[in-house]
């Protein structure tokens, strides 16, 4: 998830990437417990130049990942890896072929914050790689649902990226609530987004693009915050994107 807290102390809303190798844009598992890779083989890490950890992403085809596409920098090249758990050992990394980010996404509101990134080769399903459902609107978003949220991100504020990948439960955030909390920060909460958590559990730096799911089935994409379970968490509303989703993946097989 990226974090928009710092930045607008200083009065800035967007994220300048000024190093060589930029700070994960992303957030981490805040007040989560560890998780083994067989209970979510969708999860997948996003690796800038093929090395560092950047994103979290999720499968959902055998050539198709999901991620944010405030996850993409440009004039990088990326690699997935899969299968494993542990963020620096095991599983096996593969090339992005295509970076397919939606035409609308705006970096200043993270609106439309999605991208699909087509592999170079298809995929091997498993115990430990598999893809997930994801919401076509047979789950409603009602008062009183709990989510899981999953990656490898700081497991607190100005922490590290955590060696194993961890989940944690979160609750619904009414959607004119969220609303009303960032908009005293001036940044607009639309209906394509979900949010969920706060109060000492959210997701963290190095999670953005990693899932959001209830019962097995993905329905956001980890987007932004304010600071780390502080306000809560934005992800992106996978059912109102999934008309994209399916196009995309069509047009690109």
């Amino acid at each position: 998830m990226f974090t928009i807290y710092s930045y607008l102390i200083l009065g800035l809303t967007s994220y300048c990437f000024c190093l060589s190798i930029p700070e994960s844009p992303n957030v981490g598992i805040i007040g989560g417990h560890d998780i083994s890779i067989e209970d979510v083989p969708y999860i997948a890490s996003l690796r800038l130049n093929g090395t560092v950890h950047f994103c979290g992403c999720s499968i959902i085809h055998e050539q198709f990942v999901l991620t944010a596409a405030h996850c993409i920098v440009p004039n990088r090249k990326y690699k997935v890896l899969v299968g494993t758990d542990n963020v620096n050992k095991g599983g096996r990394l593969y090339d992005v072929e295509k970076i397919l980010k939606h035409e609308l996404y705006v970096n200043k509101t993270y609106d439309y914050d999605i991208c699909i990134l087509k592999l170079n080769e298809t995929l091997t399903f498993g115990p430990k790689v598999n893809k997930i459902a994801l919401n076509d609107n047979n789950v409603k978003l009602k008062k009183g649902m709990m989510f899981n949220t999953t990656g490898w991100g700081y497991t607190e504020p100005n922490g590290n990226i955590s060696e194993s990948v961890r989940q944690v439960k979160l609750p619904l955030v009414r959607w004119k609530s969220c609303r009303m909390s960032y908009g005293r920060m001036l940044k607009p909460i639309t209906v394509r987004m979900i949010c969920a958590g706060g109060n000492g559990r959210d997701s963290c730096q190095g999670d953005s693009g990693g899932p959001l799911t209830w019962n097995g089935v993905q329905v956001g994409i980890t987007s932004f915050g304010a600071g780390c379970a502080v306000l809560p968490g934005v992800y992106t509303n996978v059912s109102k994107m999934l008309p994209w989703i399916n196009d995309t993946i069509k047009n690109n097989l």
